[in-house]
C-alpha cells in the first residue's frame, strides 16, 4: 500500500464492483460471446450477424444517441432491437424479443465469482463504515451474492451519466448526508473511479491490480493498493489485528 495524499476523516467508503471486487473480464467476454451465438440460433433474422457486426451497430447507435454512451443496459436493450428489425422481424416483435434476449444476457453477465477475500473485506469494513456503490455496469448484485452488504447502489443509466461525470458522485454525497470528502472511493480504472473521485471532492483509493506504474498516471489517488484487503488497514488497529 502507499500513500499520496493525506487521508481525510472517513465516514462512509463507496465501491466500483467490475475489476475491482472481482474479475469481470472472462465474465463480459463469455457474455459477449453468449449474445451473438444466442441470436445466431435463435433467430433467423439475425443469424448472420457476427461480433464485429453487433459492435459496428453499438457505435452506430451511440453516434445517433450520445446518451446510450451513458446507459449500457439501454444500450444493450436499443441493439438487439434494431438489429432483429434490420434482419426483418416486425417491430412490436423485435421489442418483445429483445426485452427477453437481455434479461437472460444479465444473467449469463451477471455469473460472477466474487472472491471470499472481497466478502471479507466488506464484512469487516460494513462494521465501522457504510458502504455504497458506484457502477457504470449493469450487473445483478442479488446474483453475485452483493446485494445485502451495501447501503444504496447507483448506476449509470435512468438519466446518471456514467463516471467520472458528477451525477452519480453528487448523488451519492446527497443519499448519504456527507461531504464528499468524507467518502472514500475505491476503484479500479484511473479515469472513471480515481480522475473521477478526485474531480468531484471525494478521496480515492485505487486498486491497481494491473501493476500499471502510477507514474503514468495524470491524477494521484490518496492510496494505491495492491490487494482489497489492504483496506482492512483502515479498521481500528484491534479490529485489524
Amino acid at each position: 500500500m502507499q500513500f499520496f495524499r493525506r487521508l481525510q476523516d472517513i465516514r462512509a467508503i463507496s465501491f466500483d464492483l467490475d475489476d475491482t471486487l472481482y474479475d469481470n473480464r472472462p465474465v463480459i467476454e463469455n457474455a459477449e460471446q453468449w449474445m451473438v451465438d444466442h441470436m445466431r440460433d435463435r433467430y433467423l433474422a439475425s443469424a448472420m450477424y457476427d461480433r464485429a457486426w453487433w459492435l459496428q451497430l453499438k457505435h452506430e447507435l451511440q453516434r445517433a444517441d450520445p446518451s446510450l454512451h451513458d446507459d449500457v443496459s439501454r444500450c444493450r436493450l436499443m441493439m438487439l432491437e434494431v438489429g432483429l428489425q434490420r434482419g426483418g422481424m416486425a417491430e412490436s416483435q423485435a421489442k418483445q424479443e429483445a426485452k427477453q434476449v437481455f434479461a437472460e444476457f444479465l444473467e449469463v453477465r451477471s455469473q460472477v465469482v466474487v472472491p471470499a477475500e472481497s466478502i471479507e473485506v466488506l464484512k469487516q469494513l460494513s462494521r465501522h463504515f457504510p458502504l455504497v456503490v458506484i457502477t457504470n455496469g449493469n450487473v445483478l448484485l442479488e446474483r453475485i451474492g452483493l446485494d445485502g452488504h451495501f447501503k444504496h447502489v447507483l448506476k449509470a443509466g435512468n438519466g446518471r451519466k456514467m463516471k467520472p461525470a458528477p451525477d452519480m458522485f453528487r448523488l451519492m454525497a446527497a443519499q448519504l448526508k456527507l461531504r464528499p470528502q468524507q467518502i472514500l472511493h475505491v476503484g479500479d480504472d484511473v479515469t472513471t473511479d480515481i480522475f473521477g473521485a478526485i474531480r468531484n471532492g471525494y478521496q480515492a483509493a485505487w486498486i491497481n491490480n494491473q501493476g500499471q506504474d502510477w507514474r503514468t498516471l495524470h491524477t494521484l489517488p490518496h492510496l494505491m493498493l495492491q490487494d482489497i484487503r489492504d483496506l482492512l488497514t483502515l479498521l481500528p488497529e484491534a479490529e485489524h489485528r
